[in-house]
């Protein structure tokens, strides 16, 4: 029998509480092929917002670091934890840089086999607001979003009960992210992304020169990024909404 493989992507600056609870759930798992990949030990740098990977391709970024790794590492997997501390209300400055450098994804998303989770450890404000930006990035990268995991660990020490509160939580949220993968379920397309698609395949057709890219990405696809079944009615508006907002 192949291992599952669960690749988590971990925006801390150092090993502190979200690394140590990814350890745990490593631990817990034994049977589960299971990697942390560390953004701040990796060679990856800070997005210069110069556009290429959108308009040219990603293969146009100028940057020549660790990003093809990262890509290749979600690929094997069956599904992938976005993990990050929450600061001031929002991500790690490591996992913002992260969803930057894979921005093109937004356009042209690809992890449609794929399952995600988005995870945070924090002092009990913000997280939702973390929560809700990586789910986000997820799906319009082609993740199906599982239940996120939110921990609430405060500073200072922190008492056997509370740990072990977090600990079972932890393995509770994974249990449900194996069970998502295993069953294998996708939801169906929503106007959240219906809308998105038809935005992007106008834009590229109206200018394919300047959006290359995502000429070449959309020229064939024509209802949806993959085939599944969508309503004419729904359709027609998703369309209708996106030539309006494009078009005026």
């Amino acid at each position: 029998m192949v291992k599952m493989k669960i690749v988590a992507i971990c925006g801390s600056p150092r090993k502190g509480n979200t690394y140590k609870v990814l350890e745990t759930i490593e631990e817990n798992f034994p049977l589960i092929d299971f990697k942390i990949l560390m953004l701040n030990e990796l060679n990856f740098e800070m997005c210069k917002g110069c556009y290429s990977c959108v308009m040219k391709g990603e293969e146009k970024c100028p940057l020549k670091d660790d990003r093809d790794m990262l890509i290749n590492e979600m690929t094997k997997s069956n599904g992938v934890i976005f993990a990050s501390p929450v600061y001031s209300h929002m991500v790690s400055a490591l996992m913002k840089n992260f969803f930057d450098r894979f921005g093109y994804l937004a356009h042209r998303p690809q992890f449609f086999e794929k399952f995600a989770m988005s995870f945070t450890t924090g002092a009990g404000y913000g997280a939702e607001h973390a929560i809700q930006y990586m789910d986000k990035m997820a799906k319009v990268f082609g993740f199906e979003v599982v239940p996120p995991l939110d921990l609430n660990i405060r500073p200072g020490k922190q008492s056997e009960e509370a740990v072990q509160n977090n600990k079972s939580k932890a393995i509770e949220a994974f249990k449900v992210f194996l069970s998502r993968i295993e069953k294998g379920v996708r939801t169906k397309p929503t106007m959240n992304l219906l809308v998105p698609f038809h935005i992007f395949k106008l834009v590229s057709e109206l200018d394919s020169k300047s959006f290359k890219a995502d000429y070449e990405y959309y020229k064939d696809k024509k209802e949806y990024y993959y085939d599944t079944k969508i309503s004419p009615l729904r359709s027609f508006i998703a369309k209708r909404v996106a030539r309006k907002e494009i078009l005026g």
